[in-house]
């Protein structure tokens, strides 16, 4: 059946994910590469780099390098363009944390057999306005994208609609489930629970996931407004990246073995004690989320998905819920700018930072990006001339 507002294509059993055709464009030469990154001890260290310019790639020439990547990689067509235009998007709205970079190791868990590239969707339960499926290590950005779909169909019919899926791997950033639900019409809300990785408040070691979520909602031919935020203080791979680019982070984020503050993100990685948001708060938070996903699903619970430091534990591991809201009226998008408008004038605390609302950032992002092309500083733009090489994909920089 086709979805009479977004033109997704829908089926009672199944909800297949709207899919953009990408094109090939020219093959293109291959770029040098960085020099090596020195190495200390046995790990790589990826020294700052902000004296050395960024190069820049289109979006949907990133989008076709994924999906061709991918596709070699044993990962269907039709399911390789949904993932990398999702994984694409991220970077276009300026997440680099959760974008492209991802793809190594998905590709990795995918030869590996702990994710399937072509995942069945077994139906468990059905009811009216709500549908639980089940799959195996499924690939995480195409079945989190469908099954919004299907939450989507029924808000369609029922004014509200849920739909739950367990057994499911990394899907990205949630803000993309969130936005692709706004930009059909709906208020979007997503849900993902994930191994245990931050210790609960009160507690020395890891004992919650922090279990991200996100919501969006339309405003009319504008980018919607989306919320999309973990339970920690700040997103793991966040924490990460600034490891590996040699930077400090704020303090807040996490503390070291002896329960100290600190901006040293490898002191925080090697505790593993990531602080949760709003302490108590974020932590009871992350308790809820894990029950509206994991337990509501009948998946696996975050303590029995694995390790942080074995994602090979829990690639498929994951529940997620979504849920989509038809509004009442046309007013929500009317009220919704007014209240955009209405925090822009408030009087501001600069020493606080720049006022916005949620997702404003990523709407600035995709403006300039769009234009100007995606900027990928050399840590990055390594990884993508090593995917190059080994998949044999040109890739061409602007």
């Amino acid at each position: 059946m086709k979805h009479p507002r977004s033109g997704w294509l829908a089926t009672s059993r199944f909800v297949r994910g709207s899919v953009t055709r990408v094109a090939r464009k020219p093959d293109c030469y291959r770029h040098r590469r960085y020099v090596d990154s020195p190495k200390q001890g046995a790990k790589t260290v990826l020294k700052r780099s902000n004296d050395q310019p960024a190069k820049r790639v289109a979006y949907s020439e990133l989008k076709r390098f994924i999906c061709q990547v991918l596709v070699k990689a044993g990962v269907p067509k039709k399911i390789a363009q949904v993932e990398a235009e999702i994984t694409a998007d991220v970077d276009l709205a300026g997440v680099q944390s959760h974008g492209v970079q991802l793809v190594p190791k998905l590709v990795e868990n995918i030869r590996a057999g702990v994710i399937n590239p072509d995942p069945p969707l077994r139906v468990i339960v059905e009811q009216p306005a709500s549908i639980l499926y089940e799959t195996q290590q499924a690939i995480g950005r195409y079945t989190s994208a469908i099954v919004m779909d299907a939450a989507v169909q029924r808000a369609e019919q029922f004014g509200v609609g849920l739909a739950a899926v367990r057994g499911v791997a990394h899907w990205g950033r949630g803000y993309s489930y969130a936005r692709r639900a706004a930009k059909a019409g709906y208020i979007g809300i997503a849900y993902t629970n994930a191994t245990v990785n931050f210790p609960a408040w009160g507690t020395r070691v890891p004992s919650l996931g922090n279990n991200p979520m996100a919501i969006g909602v339309p405003v009319g031919g504008d980018e919607p407004v989306v919320l999309d935020m973990a339970m920690t203080q700040a997103a793991i791979r966040k924490i990460v990246d600034a490891a590996n680019t040699g930077d400090v982070v704020p303090v807040g984020w996490g503390v070291d073995e002896e329960g100290r503050a600190t901006k040293d993100p490898r002191a925080i990685l090697d505790s593993q004690r990531f602080l949760p948001m709003g302490g108590h708060k974020g932590s009871a938070l992350a308790f809820m989320i894990e029950l509206l996903t994991g337990a509501l699903a009948g998946g696996l619970l975050c303590f029995e998905q694995g390790s942080q430091g074995r994602p090979d534990d829990f690639a498929g591991g994951s529940s997620k819920t979504f849920l989509a809201i038809r509004p009442f009226g046309p007013w929500l998008m009317s009220k919704t700018k007014d209240l955009k408008n209405h925090l822009k004038s408030a009087t501001t605390a600069p020493e606080q930072g720049e006022v916005s609302w949620p997702g404003e950032h990523s709407r600035r992002f995709r403006l300039e990006y769009k234009k100007a092309g995606i900027p990928f500083r050399p840590p990055l733009v390594q990884l993508l001339e090593q995917l190059s090489s080994d998949f044999s994909v040109p890739l061409c920089w602007l």
